[in-house]
């Protein structure tokens, strides 16, 4: 049952559907895992969980469980599971948002997939629009590189954070090589940063040179990102003294071996090929005999004032570095360790900048296990508290407190001292407050939040993923994935809490473009193909001469050879060939589902979208006449109302002018016509008189012409005072 109580949701998140939906599908045979994995991540209130038995994310909306008994009837708790249409071929172990959470990247050890994730609509703001299962884009990047070296391992993943339309992934893999791809061309890498001289090695014919040196920690094993910095650039004209100097923002990366040593690298996304250096390994003060250890693990940056970098080992040991910008006379004698590589455009004057040293603040020892003792370790091989690596996460509520998630449990780590540190490099240099309150000793607080093996007979259980909620409505919480999919939700405290961030008015703005889509995959049948692939054969023997037969041994290590190959190189592939068919019918047949469900949903939108345009042409015929009939009745009423008036206007004013000038014009036409038929009359009876005194009219030729012509002009006068009467008349409407 949800509650409106902020604390209330964290006991019944635990219980969700979702949850209740993995655990039902969850499989045991995969729970001996010996490594901590990032399969849970909640971004903008919502949650995200990577199901790998049915190669899914569910997700659902945390929001809904602070609901009251009524709206929970109203609006049930529900999850929703986006499919890929593309499933990664290789196991995915972490979940990686990029910043504006519309690219989900899927990576494991094997390679690395895109995710796109769907858009939201509907009343509460659903994928699809609520639907139960969503079919999304996916696809591989750097499939090919991965495919052509099949010993290669993706060792960390992120987003590059100076993309321009954050489609930029960052790739670590154990060729001791640093690859930046832009996602809308995932096959070919935008750059490449080589980290050291283990490519060089890493060949089929020196795998040995491979192994010794990751043995010495020579090869990298983390990065992180460090805050934007504006480096100087000299743009090349044509003399030499002429040079336009401008800055260009660039984006840190630390870069950490096994071995301890951390490499600094300035990265630009502006030009595919920037002239950018590798320094280091940087100088980390005070020095130690042991270089502070060589069994790193993990590197992160936190973004404070100066940066402060955190590096973890193996053996639960953590340290706290300050980054500050070494002094120039100190760089000289390093600056020929420099390697060049890229384009003769632009020369940054990068090496002109003092190399950056860490400042060792403080360690810290994390107490991994809370029982146990040497001889254990031999008793339980798994269990070994001294070879446990731990990975770093970052809190999105704080800049001062980060996460340690490893095999055995969860730390959480508080800095005090930062905001301390913060206001020292604010304040001024004659300023001794700030300078007497930085020294004074304020350790950082370790929390033992989640212990998962409290003793070394308790079996391996690790943690399958730890985020952080940092919604203001829900409270920062910690969230942690056990290995039994149990979710346990711990409040954070907020006295590390750091100030609200400006408001998106206040900042800059940034054109986003919208990545170009293309659809890659590599065929199923290769990939099973690669999964039948034989690293080893039963060669063929041959015949033994007459006489001579091997002794019994001898037949039985033969016989043990070849059962054991075709035992590892046919059985076994044979029957992860089979699961990985199993797995694509599934997938296929939940696919081919999906699409049927939302065929049938679309047929019936498109019926009820018939129907309704039907009823709304209807409609419109109807409100179509009844406008046509309003609009008469209004004529009507401004007739009647204009005719009611008291006081004539303007045009019924001139009208009447017209009216009585045409009236006048009738009476003189009338008085014509009547003058004209008297005149008719009287002739006509002037000439009866005549006729009947004389029988014979004597008129002559001339005479009669003329007379003629004076009755033609008479008649055609008569006749056209008859139609200017006519029109009058009708003009009057007489």
């Amino acid at each position: 049952m949800a509650a409106s109580d902020p604390k209330s949701w964290r006991s019944e998140l635990n219980n969700h559907p979702l949850f209740l939906h993995l655990r039902q599908g969850e499989d045991d045979s995969k729970s001996n895992r010996a490594e901590a994995r990032s399969l849970v991540v909640v971004q903008d209130g919502d949650i995200f969980v990577w199901n790998g038995r049915g190669s899914n994310l569910g997700t659902a909306n945390l929001k809904t469980l602070l609901q009251d008994e009524d709206e929970v009837g109203k609006r049930p708790l529900k999850f929703q599971t986006l499919l890929c249409t593309d499933p990664p071929l290789s196991e995915v172990n972490h979940v990686t948002f990029n910043p504006t959470g519309n690219h989900i990247a899927l990576w494991g050890g094997g390679g690395v997939s895109v995710m796109e994730v769907p858009r939201r609509w509907g009343k509460h703001a659903e994928f699809e629009g609520g639907k139960d299962k969503v079919n999304c884009r996916s696809y591989p990047v750097a499939e090919r590189l991965f495919a052509t070296q099949s010993s290669l391992q993706l060792l960390q993943v992120d987003w590059h954070p100076g993309s321009p339309s954050d489609t930029h992934l960052v790739i670590l893999t154990s060729d001791n090589v640093l690859r930046i791809y832009d996602i809308e061309k995932p096959d070919s890498p935008y750059q490449s940063f080589q980290l050291g001289e283990f490519a060089d090695s890493f060949s089929l014919h020196s795998s040995s040179s491979a192994t010794f040196n990751q043995a010495l920690g020579e090869t990298a094993v983390s990065f992180t990102f460090a805050p934007p910095v504006d480096v100087p650039v000299h743009d090349k004209l044509k003399w030499k003294g002429d040079q336009a100097k401008k800055t260009e923002t660039m984006y840190p990366v630390f870069v950490l071996r096994g071995n301890e040593d951390v490499y600094y690298l300035l990265t630009s996304l502006e030009q595919k090929s920037p002239k950018v250096c590798l320094q280091g390994p940087l100088t980390m003060h005070p020095p130690a005999d042991d270089n502070y250890g060589i069994d790193a693990c993990s590197i992160l940056c936190l973004p404070c004032n100066p940066p402060l970098v955190v590096i973890a080992t193996t053996t639960g040991r953590l340290y706290h570095c300050i980054v500050l910008q070494g002094e120039e006379e100190d760089d000289d004698d390093r600056r020929s360790e420099v390697s060049w590589a890229g384009s003769d455009v632009s020369t940054r004057s990068a090496l002109d900048m003092p190399e950056p040293s860490l400042y060792v603040y403080e360690s810290v020892e994390l107490e991994l296990s809370l029982g146990g003792t040497p001889d254990d370790i031999d008793s339980y091989p798994d269990y070994q508290p001294d070879n446990c690596p731990i990975r770093l996460h970052p809190d999105p509520s704080s800049d001062g407190r980060y996460h340690c998630s490893h095999a055995m449990g969860v730390h959480s780590v508080a800095l005090p001292w930062i905001s301390k540190l913060h206001r020292f490099s604010q304040s001024d240099e004659e300023d001794k407050d700030s300078l007497l309150e930085l020294s004074r000793d304020q350790p950082c607080i370790v929390e033992h939040l989640v212990c998962t093996r409290p003793v070394p007979s308790s079996p391996p259980a690790p943690i399958l993923g730890v985020t952080v909620v940092g919604d203001q409505l829900l409270g920062p919480t910690l969230l942690c994935l056990t290995s039994d999919i149990t979710c346990i939700a711990l409040p954070l405290l907020t006295h590390y809490a750091d100030p609200p961030p400006p408001t998106l008015s206040s900042l800059p703005p940034q054109p986003v473009t919208s990545p170009l889509r293309k659809l890659h995959s590599k065929p199923f049948d290769q990939h099973i193909r690669d999964i039948l692939r034989r690293d080893a054969s039963n060669p063929i023997l041959k015949s033994i001469p007459k006489g001579a037969q091997p002794s019994d041994q001898e037949c039985f290590q033969l016989l043990t050879r070849a059962t054991q190959v075709f035992r590892d190189e046919y059985i076994k592939k044979q029957y992860l060939a089979r699961e990985e068919v199993e797995k694509r019918v599934d997938l296929l047949k939940e696919q081919k589902a999906q699409q049927q469900s939302d065929l049938d949903t679309l047929r019936e939108d498109r019926k009820s979208l018939t129907e309704m345009a039907e009823k709304l042409a209807e409609k419109y015929e109807e409100a179509n006449e009844k406008q046509q009939e309003y609009l008469k009745r209004v004529e009507n009423v401004l007739k009647s109302l204009q005719a009611r008036l008291p006081v004539l206007s303007d045009a019924e004013v001139n009208m009447k002018k017209e009216l009585d000038s045409l009236q006048e014009k009738l009476k003189h036409l009338k008085n014509s016509t009547q003058q004209v038929k008297t005149k008719w009359d009287y002739q006509k009876r002037q000439v009866t008189q005549q006729a009947r005194q004389t029988s014979s009219p004597a008129l002559s030729q001339s005479q009669t012409k003329h007379m003629k012509e004076l009755l033609k002009q008479e008649g055609d006068k008569i006749g056209e005072l008859v139609k200017q009467v006519n029109s009058m008349r009708l003009q009057c409407g007489v």
